[in-house]
This record gives C-alpha cells, sequence and structure tokens, in this order.
C-alpha cells in the first residue's frame, strides 16, 4: 500500500505539469480555447478576433467552424488566396458577405470551400467571387495544408464528376452522395480534444513555445482595425498597424531583392499550366452555375515593379497564358471577370502594397474593374 501511496504521490504531480503546460499554451487550440468557441464570437456575436497570427492559428480549421455555423446562405461569398482576403463586406454593399480566402491556397481549397458551402445543405450563395491566381495551376508549388479539409475537396470532386460524367481524382473516393452524413463521414473536428489534456507528443510541442512566450490566445473586439493582425466576423482581415503604415520604399527594397533572387511568389519551375488544375476550376464553375450561383473570376494584379519584372524574364511569362485562358474560360462559362494580373488599368502604384504581393485595403476596390460581363 505504501508502495502505491508514493508511486501516486510521484506520477500525480508529473501528470498536473502536463496538464498544466497542455492547458497553458495549447497551441493547437484544443483545450483552453476551440475554433467553435471563437467562430460562435464571430457568426453569432459579431465581434473581431485579434491574437490568431500571432497563435499560428488554422485558418482552414477556423473556416469550417465558422462556415458550419452559418444558418442560412450568404447573398456573396469570396474564396481565393490571400490576395484577396482584405475584400470586406462594405465594399460591396451587404451585410450577407463571408470572405473564405486561405493562406497559401489551391485549387483544392477553392473545392474544400465549395463543397463545405454545398453539403450544408442549401448554404451555397447567390453569387461567388472567385480570386483566380496564376500560380493555382502550378503543381510545383502545391502544398498539403488543404488536406485539413480533405473530407470535402473528396465530396465536391465526386459532385463536380458525377455533373460532368467525368472520373474524379483515383484517391477521392468512389462514391457520389449528396451530403457528408450520407457518405458516414465526420467533418473536421474543430472543437475541444479532452484527449490532449495528458498527451505527451502535444506536452513535448507545447513545452518548445514556453521560452519564447508563445501560446494560443484571442481577444475580441468590435474596432475594426487594431495594432494587431485582426480578423472580422465577416472573414475578412484587417492588418498589423506596421503593415498598414509601411513606407513604400520598404516595399520597393522587398521587391528588388526578389527579382535579384529571380523569385516571383510560386511561379518559379512552372513550365506549363496544369491542365487538371484548369480543369478542375472549371468545372467548379459549372458546377456553381448549375446550382444557381453567379460565379464572378477576380484576377489580383502584381504590383508595377514586379509586373515589369515578369515582362522582362520569360520564365514567368507562363502568367500571360493563364489570363489568356481565364478570360476564355470567362467567355466560354458567361461568367464576370474583374481585374488583371497586369497593374495599369487599375492605376496601382508602388505606394498602394502593404508588401510585395498584397495590395492595400483601400485600393483593392479600383483593381475590382469589370473587364468582361456576361
Amino acid at each position: 500500500m505504501k508502495k502505491w501511496c508514493k508511486a501516486v504521490l510521484f506520477v500525480l504531480p508529473l501528470l498536473c505539469m502536463v496538464a498544466a503546460v497542455n492547458w497553458y499554451v495549447d497551441s493547437y487550440a484544443y483545450l483552453r480555447v476551440s475554433y467553435d468557441q471563437i467562430s460562435s464570437q464571430m457568426v453569432e456575436h459579431s465581434m473581431n478576433v485579434a491574437g490568431l497570427q500571432e497563435s499560428d492559428f488554422n485558418d482552414r480549421k477556423l473556416l469550417c467552424a465558422c462556415l458550419k455555423r452559418q444558418d442560412a446562405p450568404k447573398e456573396l461569398i469570396v474564396a481565393g488566396s490571400s490576395r484577396v482576403m482584405n475584400f470586406d463586406h462594405t465594399m460591396f454593399g451587404t451585410d450577407s458577405f463571408y470572405n473564405t480566402a486561405l493562406s497559401e491556397s489551391t485549387i483544392y481549397d477553392l473545392l474544400a470551400v465549395a463543397g463545405i458551402l454545398d453539403c450544408g445543405g442549401g448554404q451555397l450563395p447567390d453569387r461567388m467571387i472567385i480570386g483566380v491566381d496564376a500560380f493555382l495551376f502550378n503543381t510545383s508549388h502545391n502544398n498539403d495544408r488543404w488536406k485539413e479539409l480533405e473530407t470535402y475537396v473528396d465530396y465536391m470532386e465526386n459532385r463536380i464528376a458525377d455533373a460532368a460524367n467525368v472520373k474524379a481524382r483515383p484517391d477521392s473516393g468512389s462514391a457520389v452522395y449528396g451530403n457528408l452524413q450520407d457518405a458516414g463521414v465526420q467533418p473536421p473536428d474543430t472543437g475541444r480534444n479532452h484527449s490532449k489534456w495528458l498527451s505527451l507528443d502535444y506536452f513535448r510541442y507545447n513545452v518548445t513555445l514556453l521560452r519564447p512566450h508563445k501560446r494560443f490566445a484571442v481577444a475580441y473586439t468590435q474596432d475594426w482595425e487594431t495594432e494587431q493582425y485582426l480578423k472580422h466576423y465577416d472573414g475578412s482581415i484587417a492588418y498589423q498597424k506596421s503593415l498598414r503604415d509601411v513606407d513604400a520604399g520598404e516595399v520597393e527594397e522587398l521587391t528588388r531583392q526578389s527579382m535579384e533572387e529571380h523569385v516571383v511568389y510560386r511561379l518559379t519551375d512552372y513550365a506549363q499550366i496544369d491542365g487538371e488544375s484548369m480543369a478542375l476550376l472549371d468545372g467548379l464553375i459549372g458546377y456553381l452555375q448549375a446550382q444557381g450561383v453567379e460565379v464572378m473570376l477576380y484576377l489580383p494584379p502584381y504590383s508595377p515593379m514586379m509586373y515589369n519584372y515578369i515582362e522582362s524574364e520569360e520564365q514567368f511569362h507562363i502568367i500571360f497564358q493563364v489570363e489568356k485562358e481565364i478570360r476564355q474560360m470567362a467567355a466560354r462559362r458567361g461568367t464576370a471577370l474583374y481585374g488583371s494580373y497586369d497593374p495599369a488599368g487599375c492605376g496601382l502604384e508602388m505606394t498602394d502594397l502593404y508588401d510585395i504581393y498584397h495590395v492595400k485595403t483601400e485600393k483593392m476596390p479600383d483593381t475590382f474593374y469589370p473587364v468582361n460581363l456576361p
């Protein structure tokens, strides 16, 4: 009996320490705060969220949690990469709006967004703006972040394939379902995970964050801009003050460094457009239109310096081919096309950028000009 007591007295403090560290740091938002809690504040109380970027948050899990909580379809949805993240509801004159843009987005992230909305049962919007970056069709720079939402990608691929009577991606599953419940598949878990209280793997990672004083921590506000990076309740973002106040000279210097290194974001090793990715976008547009969604395509511009560099380097001329194909797709599908990779059409200047690739919020409406209306 004494031995058992000694063992308990020895182990109990260790377990308490593991639990305390996991709760305090909670790097993946499993214990102290969850993505479901954050989405509740955003969707039900129209609160904006600060501290997410400092917490290295998972934007795909947060998006999933927010869209699952919507109780009615939105009039307008924006989808794409970080280059459309600062499109907000005030720019389009409607409160029935949500920005689903994701960092380091791929073609599969676009499918995932549509899948979440479609399988929710009547959640597809009246209109959807799709930001089409040239890198969406460069498989050399795809990443696996979309696999957080792979369930919805599989669902959407099968819906598109069934509608077009073509074969889906081999590993996307064989059946076509009306919703995830019919498929017997559970959506990604965005709530608390109590198994992490005493998880040693979670503890080992959380301990590494104690020294740099990093932990998952958020604050809610009704302010539209703060000192920090801010996630708005409508899904859009406001960049941190340091970026909002950036000097154009700094942006120009960063651009020059990128040019000297012969780097354009996700456009290196880009010999040809990936036909499968282009076909997926075309299929997605066709499917959405068949469901009564008005699709609008948007080409986000490069800065004048970067675009001039792209024009001077033959290895990056593929973006001209991408723009040509998107224009042809828009005409064939009868979708509106806005913007261009060429900054000349919107009068973009270097003072209009936060960094090399992201246009300032106040300039974004100018970049959304009609090129082709159906």
